[in-house]
């Protein structure tokens, strides 16, 4: 089973030509399939069974749209088994069977709030951080991380795009915060005995 992000190397046509299809095609082939049956050609049972056909596969097949814009992707899943990961942009038809999950991968700034906590030398601070992030591993952030339990909607049941990069938001906060208490535990603040070699939070920010 594959547990690590791939590129999905599925059908997938541009969405314009399916697009075409359902606006013209199918209702052309209604059409002929109506005109047959009134000349007597073919049985109309048979003209009005495939007709019905044609209309469910139209319905169906309308579901498998999709657009990316850049720095997106499209999680496909087929009834539960990952199928890779859509990154093309522009407009594409799948099959609409895929789930097909969206993920921003654009950068995302966090601000921590200050905590408290005591540097190495037991000396109570207060410590805050900018962070940036973006999602590299979108197989990892999907079915590793429960971000999709914690960004369902309890009112609706229905998880949003949105909802989703929240439910990451607050992870890489829990994570960051419980780095930066360790992280701060292991320096001392400043200089405070004359070792000009010592790293400390106050000097040495960016290299910590």
């Amino acid at each position: 089973m594959i547990q690590q992000e791939k590129d999905f190397q599925g059908f997938s046509m541009s969405g314009f030509w399916m697009l075409l299809g359902h606006i013209v095609v199918m209702p052309a082939l209604v059409a002929g399939l109506a005109l047959a049956a009134s000349k007597g050609i073919i049985g109309i049972g048979l003209a009005a069974t495939i007709i019905v056909l044609i209309g469910i596969f139209w319905i169906i097949s309308m579901i498998g749209y999709m657009e990316l814009e850049p720095n997106q992707a499209r999680v496909l899943v087929f009834f539960g088994k990952y199928r890779g990961t859509f990154t093309k942009t522009g407009f594409y038809w799948v099959n609409p069977f895929f789930a097909k999950k969206k993920l921003s991968m654009r950068a995302r700034n966090l601000d921590v709030e200050p905590i408290k906590v005591n540097d190495k030398a037991g000396n109570p601070i207060m410590v805050g951080l900018v962070l940036t992030w973006k999602l590299k591993d979108t197989y990892k952030s999907m079915f590793e991380i429960d971000s999709q339990t914690m960004a369902t909607s309890a009112a609706t049941g229905t998880t949003t795009v949105s909802s989703i990069m929240k439910a990451f938001e607050n992870y890489v906060k829990i994570q960051s915060d419980a780095a930066l208490r360790q992280v701060a535990t292991h320096y001392n603040y400043d200089n405070n005995e004359g070792d000009a070699n010592e790293l400390t939070l106050r000097s040495g920010g960016e290299e910590i």
